[in-house]
């Protein structure tokens, strides 16, 4: 048994590349940039928003190429058992104030321990907002970071330099299965540097928290949480999908933090004129998802949009009955995962449930489907089999497919929709005033 959690496990280490490569099958875009902004020199705690459960942590492992120590919120560890497993998992517990007072308390042990991670060098991973929440900001940034950073500095601080490497972590869509993923690395705060321009206090607390999250709010779409939120994600999600140089991540994210400044420009010049843009913007997309449409269908209206969806109908038409075989051949994994994920409480435990359910399952199909094959079949058609389960393709194919066939079904309810492509326009038309 370790007895440091940043120590070595031969069963964690086996099995980390195992659960890389399932957290990347979970999306169907999965792009990093800016990783050589990491430093090399010293102890290094990457902080990053948090919107999507365990999938966040997931996202963070399958990028960093060594093992990472993470914390996460103690209430989680209340029952023995999962205690166990998530220390194991090497995740450390961290109370909250909301926890009480007593409970905060104990958080002196932990930090000694997450400084014994950082004196190993071992990456560190915090979520400083202090729960999950999927939405396109920040809240509030937790006093925790700052502590470990500043009691690392001061133990190994003469040693080599402690780093907090703001990140952002951007989905396509917090709830369904394979969405596309951008994490975006930001510049490195140097702690050391900071302490020694301003010596550790409640003032130089709250200024280390303010430079994380202004390091943290370029790197995704970030959106002020007030009352306009609703009718900016909305604008914006609409505004983007009319774009198409918006088709890479990297560019959808600067067209989308651009865009947002131009609307709090204008609200902050045109107040009258924002509120009714904003409400406006509010009713549209209420009548859209009471229609069942996607924000992506509004860039059906142009004749070669519309030849496009005639010919990607009967494309879907002539590859339905593959899907269809893929469904079936993968309904023990599927089946269980959507039944899952459809009972949980949080929609952003939702693909958290996916990932667990087809983890398990995966294997356990894969030699359902091997054992009969090479019994029955020849050697190298059964082989074929085996390998397309191990890799999940059916399984890939299931829900790309089932993501298709709803963007096609919005893209045809839009266009026999005249009302709602007139809200669209008179939308379009407030925008370019």
């Amino acid at each position: 048994m370790r007895q440091h959690i940043q120590d070595d496990d031969r069963l964690y280490t086996f099995l980390l590349p195992v659960v890389k490569r399932a957290a990347r099958r979970c999306f169907r875009r999965f792009h990093v940039s800016g990783w050589e902004r990491v430093p090399k020199d010293g102890s290094v705690i990457f902080v990053t928003n948090h919107t999507c459960s365990l999938m966040d942590p997931l996202v963070m492992l399958r990028a960093e190429g060594r093992k990472v120590v993470f914390m996460a919120r103690a209430d989680m560890f209340r029952k023995p058992a999962v205690a166990r497993i998530l220390r194991w998992l090497r995740i450390l517990p961290i109370y909250r104030i909301r926890d009480g007072v007593s409970a905060v308390k104990t958080n002196s042990e932990t930090i000694a321990e997450a400084v014994g991670v950082l004196r190993d060098r071992c990456p560190l991973c915090l979520y400083p907002e202090g729960t999950h929440r999927p939405k396109h900001s920040l809240l509030p940034l937790g006093k925790g970071v700052c502590h470990i950073a500043f009691e690392a500095v001061r133990e190994i601080g003469d040693k080599w330099p402690v780093y907090i490497v703001p990140a952002g972590i951007e989905y396509s869509d917090y709830f369904r299965f394979r969405p596309d993923m951008e994490l975006q690395i930001g510049e490195p705060i140097n702690v050391t540097e900071f302490v020694k321009k301003s010596l550790p206090s409640a003032r130089a607390m709250n200024a280390l928290r303010e430079r994380i999250a202004e390091g943290m709010r370029p790197l995704f779409t970030w959106i002020p949480d007030d009352d306009d939120y609703d009718a900016i994600f909305e604008l914006t999600k609409l505004s983007a999908a009319a774009q198409k140089e918006t088709s890479s991540l990297d560019r959808r994210r600067d067209y989308n933090q651009s865009f947002i400044a131009r609307l709090l420009a204008r609200r902050e010049a045109e107040p009258e004129a924002a509120r009714q843009l904003f409400a406006d913007a509010l009713f549209f997309k209420k009548e859209r998802e009471r229609a069942r449409v996607s924000v992506y269908s509004a860039r059906i209206g142009r004749s070669d949009a519309k030849r496009s969806l005639v010919f990607r109908t009967l494309l879907a038409l002539v590859l339905l009955p593959v899907w269809l075989a893929c469904a079936v051949a993968c309904l023990p994994v599927w089946f269980p995962a959507e039944l899952l994920a459809a009972k949980a409480k949080d929609a952003a435990w939702r693909n958290t449930r996916r990932f667990g359910i087809c983890f398990v399952l995966k294997p356990l199909l894969t030699v359902m489907v091997a054992i009969p094959a090479f019994f029955f079949l020849p050697w190298y058609i059964a082989l074929f089999l085996t390998a397309l389960f191990f890799l999940c393709l059916p399984l890939k194919a299931t829900y790309d497919g089932a993501e298709c066939l709803r963007r096609l079904l919005s893209d045809w309810r839009w266009l026999f929709h005249p009302r709602l492509r007139r809200l669209y326009d008179r939308l379009r038309s407030l925008l370019t005033e």
